[in-house]
């Protein structure tokens, strides 16, 4: 059901350069049609029509390619935000705004693929899952609910193409968000995106994206020590900075507290109400042992530096 297109089950791996391949084929096509159109030719000479009627070809190959071009940009998206210490979020940014152009030329595609489907086979819009409102050719739109384990009982609701469309938009705005963060190792501005971001609730893949991004190998975006960033945050004088101090007992819980706050953070309101007492218990109880930890570290400095002094 590939109509003639180098639609080929090779895996993952070659999805880009299938799309690639695909997308030269389709342009290289839709230029056929605009130049048809100027010469009044009325076939397309050397390459395979879409479908029967010639003049809708052009209309059919604008549809097409706004399409395989959404899933390329999307593709690399998926791919920049994947990228260690935030590198790829700039570059990821463009691909999200290429993403809502797609978009906004599919949903304008599809008054002319209804126009062109047959009326005794379309569905509602709610029910509809294709732009022209037929069932889809080759895939049934049930696989991935009949396929899902019986236990533990799940609800699978099968999106109307409108409304997968409205989802991915926010899903894409979401994302940006996400990549506008400013990679500022600063623990308030941290904790303060998370919790403005999730007053917008946002789906499980935006969540999971933020949370990969702020903890990263331990490190907070894979660069900074949490260490670091605490005493940063606390304002600790500069004798905090010892790689001895930072190897300490409590301060490397308190590090594991922060980075399970955060994760939890990123998590739904459901999965937080079950995970924030613990967390909070846990904080009360580092903080006393952190505190102690601190006046002696601090009463044993100020006692050597006294004796420096007297022996001066």
């Amino acid at each position: 059901m590939s109509f003639g297109l180098p639609l080929r089950d090779e895996g993952d791996d070659k999805c880009l350069s299938i799309l690639n391949s695909v997308e030269e084929i389709i342009s290289r096509q839709l230029r056929a049609c605009k130049a048809q159109a100027l010469s009044k030719k009325k076939t397309l000479e050397g390459l395979e029509s879409l479908q029967d009627n010639p003049d809708l070809e052009e209309d059919y190959c604008r549809a097409l390619l706004c399409r395989l071009r959404f899933r390329k940009h999307f593709y690399h998206v998926i791919m920049c935000m994947r990228k260690p210490h935030g590198r790829g979020l700039e570059l990821a940014r463009k691909h999200v705004a290429s993403c809502l152009t797609e978009l906004n030329l599919m949903h304008k595609s599809r008054k002319f693929l209804k126009s062109q489907s047959s009326t005794m086979v379309q569905q509602s819009d709610g029910n509809c899952t294709t732009a022209s409102g037929c069932q889809p050719v080759g895939f049934d739109v049930s696989l991935n609910s009949r396929l899902l384990s019986p236990t533990p009982p799940r609800a699978v609701k099968v999106l109307s193409w409108s409304n997968a469309i409205r989802y991915f938009e926010r899903l894409l705005h979401d994302l940006d968000v996400i990549c506008a963060l400013s990679l500022n190792p600063v623990l308030d501005n941290v904790l303060h995106f998370i919790v403005q971001f999730q007053k917008t609730v946002p789906d499980l893949v935006p969540r999971a994206f933020l949370q990969t991004l702020l903890v990263q190998d331990g490190k907070l975006y894979g660069e900074y020590f949490f260490s670091d960033v605490i005493s940063r945050a606390l304002s600790l004088p500069d004798i905090i900075g010892d790689k001895e101090f930072q190897m300490n007992e409590f301060v490397v819980q308190l590090g594991q507290l922060v980075i399970n706050l955060i994760k939890i953070l990123c998590t739904n309101t459901a999965w937080q109400r079950r995970k924030l007492g613990k967390s909070l218990q846990d904080w009360s109880t580092i903080s006393i042992q952190l505190e102690l930890a601190l006046k002696r570290e601090f009463g044993e400095t100020r006692n050597v530096l006294q004796n420096e002094v007297s022996l001066i």
